[in-house]
């Protein structure tokens, strides 16, 4: 049928199964797939999903029987450019669906600056794109993105990248969406520096310290209190300072984990960790500077003894709703 168009010349490679015409993928460069869905070792919808995983870059058209049709429109939904019934087209039909498909990938693989891909961010009637290794997927379809979100955590129109590594899937779920476009190298120096400290999980490590030191702080100022030992008071003093500043430092690294993971979408988790940290701080900055000012603030059994401690106990269920709020994060 090809051979029937006397304007172009076509070099056919042709493979009688999925493994060995992927295989040959790799010794040619090839403008095109024209794919059977059914081949002696594999079948059905698997077929073009295998296909696409091995050779993202190459337009594929189906061919296929009647039987198929449902599955051949199924696969240009996830990416195919097309597909042919056999029997039922011509050699110069046949043409134009390959110079169109090829035509429609090469005018699609435009390129997208980081502030482009914000704008597809799967809102209203907006599509939704991601992007991986330099290429922009269109993820629209797929109701895992429902309103441009994936699982509350991953937001499209951005450059997801970084964080498939934690994904439970590996790379072949992209085969399953259209690539539209490739992504600009336009990172900052400085997002690239905060993207290789992200990945040493600087607020998980800190977060430990900012919970541990305040409940040890208070526990130390009411042994002080009841025992009068002053070591306990001087131990409550010097953890309380240890307190404050893992808070600060765990405080800052959860922001730049919550803009470099989450992209800085807000939402309930998020907003209660935003402001029971913020209260976190206040109740410790008080106590530090109070214990400061009154280093006797624990004897004497006076008022402002257990004004001071009662301000110290309010860190405990302050650090829990904080751990529960980050449990969800993790574990949600």
């Amino acid at each position: 049928m090809l051979a029937e168009n006397k304007n172009i010349t076509f070099e056919l490679e042709w493979k009688d199964d999925l493994s060995k015409g992927i295989q040959h993928l790799t010794q040619g460069n090839f403008d095109l797939i024209l794919l059977d869905l059914n081949l002696p070792d594999s079948q059905g919808f698997d077929t073009f999903t295998t296909a696409r995983a091995k050779a993202l870059h190459i337009p594929i058209i189906i061919s296929t029987g009647l039987t198929d049709e449902t599955l051949a429109v199924k696969a240009v939904r996830n990416g195919a450019q097309d597909y042919v019934v056999k029997g039922q087209i011509t050699g110069e039909q046949l043409v134009q669906r390959i110079q169109y498909a090829i035509a429609r990938r090469l005018g699609e693989e435009r390129r997208f600056s980081v502030q482009q891909l914000k704008g597809f961010d799967g809102k209203g009637a907006r599509r939704a794109y991601i992007a991986h290794k330099g290429k922009i997927y269109d993820v629209s379809s797929s109701p895992l993105w429902s309103e441009g979100t994936h699982f509350g955590q991953h937001f499209s129109g951005n450059d997801l990248s970084d964080y498939l590594a934690s994904a439970p899937h590996g790379e072949e779920i992209f085969s399953t969406f259209h690539i539209v476009g490739e992504l600009s190298s336009e990172a900052s120096l400085s997002r690239g520096l905060l993207l290789r400290f992200e990945r040493l999980h600087p607020h998980p490590i800190l977060v430990h310290f900012a919970t541990a030191y305040p409940i040890t702080f208070t526990l130390l100022a009411f042994l002080s209190f009841f025992t009068g030992v002053l070591t306990f008071d001087v131990a409550s003093f010097y953890l309380l300072i240890l307190g404050f500043v893992t808070s600060v430092f765990s405080g800052l690294t959860g922001l730049s984990s919550w803009k470099l993971t989450y992209l800085g979408k807000m939402n309930k988790i998020f907003m209660m960790k935003l402001v029971f940290t913020a209260v976190l701080m206040v109740i410790i900055t008080i106590c530090l500077v109070w214990r400061a000012l009154d280093p006797e603030i624990l004897t004497g059994g006076t008022g402002v003894s257990f004004a001071y401690l009662s301000l110290a106990a309010s860190l405990i269920p302050v650090v829990v709703i904080l751990g529960h709020y980050g449990g969800k994060i993790m574990y949600e």
